[in-house]
Order: C-alpha cells, then sequence, then structure tokens
C-alpha cells in the first residue's frame, strides 16, 4: 500500500515506475508478457520489499506495532513510512509532491491497457482520493485505514492505526529517518546497475542532492558524536579500572598491614601472656601458699589447743589425784588423830589418877 515510495524510489525512469507500482498485484513469475523495464520495476519492488523487511528501522517499527496489528503490522509501518514521506516530500525531492503525482497518475493512464485487473479496479479511487499525496494528512491516513479494516478477512485493528501513530510520532519518524536513506542509496546502486550509461546517472538520484548532503553530513556528525561518545566512554572506563585497581591496591596495603599490625600484636600478645604465665603461675602459688597458711595455721593452732587442752586435763587429774590423796591421808589421819584421842581419853579414864 505504500505506493508514493515505491514511485518515488523508481528514480526517473516511467517504465521501472510503472513496473514498481504494479508488482504487489501480480503474482509469482507471471512477468513475462511485460517489456524488459516494466520486468525491471517488478523486481525492483521485491528487492525493496525484501531490503525493507530486514531493515533494523523498519523492524522496530513493525515490532512496537505487532503486538496490537499482528500480521497486519508491516501494512500499518508501510502507510506510516508513506505518511512521512509525503509530509517531508520537499526535503528529498527536487520537485514538488503535487507536480509528482501528477506525473505518476500520467504514467499509470497513459500504460492502463496493461496494467493488471486490480490495479485496474482501484487506480480510479486512487487518483480521486489523490492517495499519494493524501497520506501526508491525518484525515487521508484515517479514510485509507477505514477502507483496510473493512477490508480485511480478520479483526485487523487498522482503524486505530492513525491513534498510534499521533501517540509514538517522534519515535516512527525517527525509524523512518534512519530508513529512508538507506532504501534510496540501495535503489540507486540498483538502478545504476540497470542504467550505468552517464546521461542516466541524474535519473537514477533518489533523493536531491542538497538532503543527501545534508544527511551525509549529519550522519557523519553522529558518527563522531558516537565515536566521541564512545572514546569519552573508553577513556572513563580505564580511568575507572586505574582507580579500581588503586583501591584494591590500596585495599591489599591496608590488608597487608592490619595482618602485619595483628603479628606484631601476636607477638606482643605472646610475650606479655608468657610474662603474664609465670606472674600468674608465681601469684597463683602464692595465692594458694596464702590459701592453704590459714588452714595450716589453723591446723596447729588446733594441735597446739588440743595439746594444752591435755596437759591441763593431765594438770586437772593430776591435781584431782593429789588433792585426793591428800583428801584420804587427812581422812586417815583425822581417823587415827579419833581414834588415838578416843584411846586417850580411854585410858584418862582407867588412869589411876581419875
Amino acid at each position: 500500500m505504500n505506493f508514493l515510495a515505491h514511485l518515488k524510489l523508481s528514480g526517473d525512469h516511467e517504465k521501472i515506475m510503472l513496473g514498481n507500482f504494479i508488482a504487489d498485484h501480480i503474482r509469482g513469475n507471471k512477468i513475462h508478457h511485460f517489456p524488459q523495464e516494466i520486468i525491471d520495476g517488478i523486481m525492483l519492488h521485491r528487492k525493496i520489499d525484501y531490503y525493507t523487511d530486514h531493515h533494523p528501522a523498519f523492524i522496530q517499527t513493525r515490532t512496537r506495532l505487532h503486538k496490537k496489528y499482528h500480521k497486519y503490522a508491516g501494512v500499518v509501518a508501510d502507510i506510516f513510512y508513506d505518511h512521512f514521506l509525503a509530509r517531508n516530500w520537499d526535503d528529498y525531492a527536487e520537485i514538488s509532491l503535487s507536480h509528482f503525482t501528477s506525473y505518476s497518475y500520467g504514467i499509470l493512464l497513459r500504460n492502463y491497457t496493461i496494467l493488471p485487473r486490480k490495479t485496474k479496479q482501484i487506480l480510479p479511487f486512487i487518483i480521486m482520493q489523490n492517495w499519494l499525496a493524501s497520506y501526508g494528512k491525518f484525515d487521508g491516513l484515517s479514510r485509507a485505514f477505514d477502507m483496510m479494516a473493512r477490508r480485511a478477512k480478520n479483526k485487523s485493528n487498522m482503524e486505530f492505526a492513525v491513534d498510534d501513530l499521533q501517540a509514538d510520532y517522534d519515535l516512527y519518524k525517527a525509524d523512518f529517518e534512519r530508513f529512508f536513506p538507506d532504501i534510496a542509496a540501495f535503489c540507486e546502486k540498483e538502478l545504476a546497475i540497470l542504467f550505468p550509461e552517464e546521461e542516466w546517472v541524474s535519473k537514477n538520484r533518489i533523493i536531491k542532492t542538497a538532503k543527501l548532503e545534508l544527511i551525509i553530513k549529519e550522519r557523519e556528525t553522529e558518527k563522531n558524536k558516537i565515536e566521541e561518545l564512545a572514546r569519552r566512554k573508553l577513556v572513563k572506563e580505564r580511568a575507572k579500572r586505574i582507580k579500581d585497581k588503586e583501591k584494591s591496591l590500596g585495599k591489599e596495603r591496608k590488608v597487608k598491614e592490619k595482618i602485619d599490625a595483628k603479628k606484631e600484636k601476636d607477638v606482643k600478645d605472646k610475650t606479655k601472656l608468657k610474662k603474664n604465665s609465670v606472674t600468674q603461675v608465681k601469684r597463683k602459688a602464692v595465692l594458694t601458699k596464702a590459701k592453704k597458711a590459714p588452714k595450716v595455721i589453723a591446723k596447729k593452732t588446733i594441735s597446739k589447743r588440743k595439746q594444752i587442752e591435755k596437759a591441763a586435763s593431765e594438770a586437772k587429774e593430776k591435781t584431782y589425784s593429789r588433792i585426793k590423796a591428800i583428801n584420804e591421808y587427812t581422812d586417815k589421819s583425822l581417823e587415827a588423830l579419833k581414834e588415838a584421842s578416843k584411846d586417850y581419853i580411854k585410858r584418862l579414864r582407867t588412869s589411876k589418877y581419875k
């Protein structure tokens, strides 16, 4: 459906434009009844489609649309690209869009008799509704998408395509601006193969010289910018690596210092511990001795007390024995004295001196 782009990519060759325009309405190899230049145009169309389907920018556009439009995503993307080409036509072409569309319609009408049946059916609508130029406006896009949505066999959602385009307009435009200079350069090379003569060089040109120079300059600027960013990134990464290395060395140095300090501390601690061990042993011995001393003293005291008590007990027993002996002696003496007294009294009584 992107008729404008295919006509533009045909250069200034009438038969190539004609073949490029009708290619979607011809199946397989049913092309041999056409003149060679029309066949070349049909083959160029197919090469354009293949190149487009494999271009990163177009893949990005189609991928963005695929979730909603599925198998129709490529058709929607084609029409989006025709919109950007029509909208920014003066950036790419030497002649105005109105002159180009009139010229293209004239070619189709002049060759009406050899057009495929399907092309003949839609050509009146294309010319009356000015499809080639109408895609440049949102109203024209809406009409085209509504018509295709009605004709689609399955639910296509293409009636919502303009809303999606407006929502992410800058993204799709950026994709197109990346894509179109590349496809133009590709077609110029293909046309140069078909028409290598010097007089055809200007007819093989797709994008006007001024715009092409600007694109080349912009791409060169972008390339330089990317290289500069890459260089800065590389410098930054190198600086980071050096910094990280220094940081790592610093950490290793600190770790080594800590290890050395720990070793030195361990040596000091061992020496101190050794000294403390000796001191501890001595202190322990002293403490043990000190702990034992009261017990020894207590034992000695108890022993002496027992000896004293024993001596006192023995002295007490001796004293009691002596007192007992004295008492017994005294008792005996008193008894003897009593007896003697009795005997004396008795003698006195019996004495002649009575």
